[in-house]
């Protein structure tokens, strides 16, 4: 015959450790407005059918079904916020920075000097 334990034995059974992992936020789950989350990749404010993952931690990843060359190319590996601004760092190292607008969307800084209107719009 099995007993089940609840509540508070059940806490002090596994053990204060085990206590705090199960409170304690998945991994890689981060506060909401640090930039963590799934974006869609805007491009002239058009969805690109592409989607960027910008996981706790600072690790980025392009969904493999992209089919935006840019982006594909300059292929996001980190990302951080520097300064309020959202910066990628593609895989050769480079960086691109984005800044956030009203709408909560993280558009190219144009001061940069890119030519295509590159956007991430937060995916609910």
């Amino acid at each position: 015959m099995s007993t089940k334990i609840s509540g508070p034995r059940k806490l002090q059974r596994l053990g204060l450790l085990a206590a705090l992992f199960l409170f304690l936020p998945a991994a890689g789950a981060v506060a909401a407005g640090d930039g963590a989350g799934r974006y869609s990749v805007l491009r002239e404010d058009k969805d690109t059918g592409c989607m960027l993952t910008l996981f706790g931690g600072g690790k980025a990843q392009l969904a493999p079904a992209c089919r935006d060359n840019g982006i594909v190319v300059f292929d996001p590996v980190r990302w951080a916020m520097d300064h309020g601004r959202l910066a990628l760092t593609a895989r050769k190292g480079h960086k691109a920075h984005f800044e956030k607008d009203d709408a909560g969307v993280w558009r190219r800084d144009a001061k940069e000097g890119g030519k295509s209107a590159l956007a991430f719009k937060p995916i609910p």
